[in-house]
């Protein structure tokens, strides 16, 4: 009997675990925040979700446990919507490429103060050539304007140039005049031909009142304005 790989679109997840290992011992460098990296190196499919796979791990700042980094692996068209806070049949959707489906109803995100989008890495699916662009990817960040579906922002880059130094999105959060944006929200893949693998991590309201701006070191960017 033979055994399955497991992969995305025939791309080996082991494919993504040295991009993945470097890029968070980078973003550990810039900041004061640790992960458990050996542990957010191992995907694993996710057929029950809107993406096609990810890992899990705690993350720490000075010492103390602050949350989780989630390590999340897009083909084109996933997203990271549910019908929990809204009822797709109770609303419409920005033309465009986003499918009629629960993976781009935007979430709400109670007791969160901010979240930060790591770019990771994407990957050419069809070119058996391919290397990993580290620090590359492009999502786009969808909210409501009443009840429609729509492009509120960009995260990540805008297109697939490599660039040298990380990029951190904030996918929700307080704007410079602090107020509230991108809650709710979803995030889709609408870069064609690649697989995007990026990190999430949530400060909650609590965790923001103990530590303060502990994204600081991570160089946040609010998301790109469409």
């Amino acid at each position: 009997m033979s055994i399955e790989i497991p992969n995305i679109m025939g791309v080996r997840l082991e494919r993504f675990r040295d991009p993945i290992r470097l890029a968070l011992a980078t973003y550990q460098d810039m900041s004061k925040i640790k992960f458990d990296i050996d542990s957010a190196c191992n995907l694993e499919r996710t057929p029950d979700k809107p993406n096609s796979a990810r890992s899990a791990t705690d993350a720490y700042y000075n010492g103390d446990l602050i949350g989780k980094l989630f390590i999340i692996a897009f083909k084109p068209l996933d997203g990271t919507g549910d019908e929990k806070s809204h009822q797709l049949k109770d609303l419409t959707i920005q033309k465009g490429p986003y499918p009629k489906h629960g993976k781009i109803v935007p979430r709400a995100k109670t007791g969160i103060h901010e979240e930060a989008h790591l770019t990771i890495v994407t990957y050419e699916i069809d070119n058996a050539h391919a290397e990993p662009i580290l620090f590359n990817g492009s999502f786009d960040l969808l909210g409501l304007d009443e009840k429609m579906i729509k492009k509120i922002g960009i995260l990540g880059h805008d297109d697939c140039i490599k660039e040298q130094n990380p990029i951190t999105t904030l996918t929700v959060g307080y704007d410079q005049n602090n107020q509230r944006f991108a809650d709710p929200h979803a995030v889709f893949s609408n870069m064609s031909g690649n697989i995007q693998v990026c990190g999430f991590l949530a400060v909650t309201e609590e965790i923001h009142k103990k530590y303060g701006d502990i994204l600081n070191g991570l160089n946040p960017q609010f998301p790109k304005k469409v």
